[in-house]
């Protein structure tokens, strides 16, 4: 039986032209949520919209950057605008850079992986925890990381430092708003199969599996899907006790080191 646990809900996703985000959009669309697609990419957005569209769901697009204060704050508007209220938010979209000595880290690549992926997100959940404050209320999911809890041997000190920061906005805004009906968590995914990875994964299982054996017990990389369905959970109300936590998708790598 389909998954209709979010008619009637509204959601912003950025990030959603791909990847995670992209995921994340169809799965809520599925649940029966009325979804605006947050990209830079326009013709990538509208071409997931009109997937959910032909797919019998309710969608839009909205161009926004995460360096923009205004593009956010006018894509949470633009939200409450189609959909009459904001009730769930997924902030995913983020940028990576490959591991860079501190010694030889640029100050314009700190900025710009700080501005993106933590000033961004903590923009995002002011704009969104505003409007659902005017609307009784929602549910907040960010987009942390296993670095989050660790350093890493592949990503650059910015964005150790900034997945780090996103699971402490996490916790401060749940314990801020729980009391007016806001709950906010994370998901926490390790190497997840994305446009990224295709390189790696086009030469084969068994060169994927000696690639990430080391990290990932399973050898294997997390699908997008795997981590929408844990979004549409957290925002569902079976997950109503659930706030200021996080659902760590990582084949259990944490639980190796």
């Amino acid at each position: 039986m389909p998954d209709k646990s979010h008619i009637g809900k509204s959601a912003l996703v950025t990030g959603a032209t791909s990847g995670i985000g992209e995921a994340t959009a169809y799965a809520l669309a599925d649940a029966g949520a009325h979804v605006l697609v947050v990209g830079r990419r326009r013709e990538l957005g509208e071409q997931v919209v009109s997937k959910i569209q032909e797919a019998g769901g309710t969608a839009s697009f909205y161009a926004a950057d995460m360096r923009s204060t205004s593009d956010i704050n006018s894509m949470v508007e633009t939200a409450v605008s189609l959909f009459g209220k904001l009730d769930i938010a997924f902030n995913n979209a983020g940028i990576f850079d490959r591991m860079n000595d501190f010694h030889t880290y640029s100050d314009d690549s700190w900025d710009d992986m700080l501005t993106v992926n933590l000033t961004g997100v903590f923009r995002c959940m002011r704009a969104e925890i505003a409007a659902m404050l005017t609307t009784g209320g929602g549910v907040i999911i960010n987009n942390a990381s296993t670095v989050s809890h660790r350093g890493s041997h592949r990503a650059g000190p910015a964005y150790v430092a900034a997945k780090h920061g996103v699971l402490g906005l996490t916790k401060q805004a749940a314990i801020q708003y729980v009391h007016h009906n806001i709950r906010v968590n994370a998901v926490s995914p390790g190497p997840t199969e994305t446009p990224v990875a295709a390189p790696l994964i086009s030469q084969g299982p068994e060169a994927v599996a000696a690639a990430l054996s080391a990290l990932n017990p399973t050898g294997k990389f997390i699908s997008p899907q795997a981590i929408a369905q844990a979004v549409v959970y957290l925002t569902s109300d079976v997950a109503s006790m659930v706030n200021g936590s996080e659902i760590v998708l990582d084949g259990g790598q944490l639980a190796l080191l």
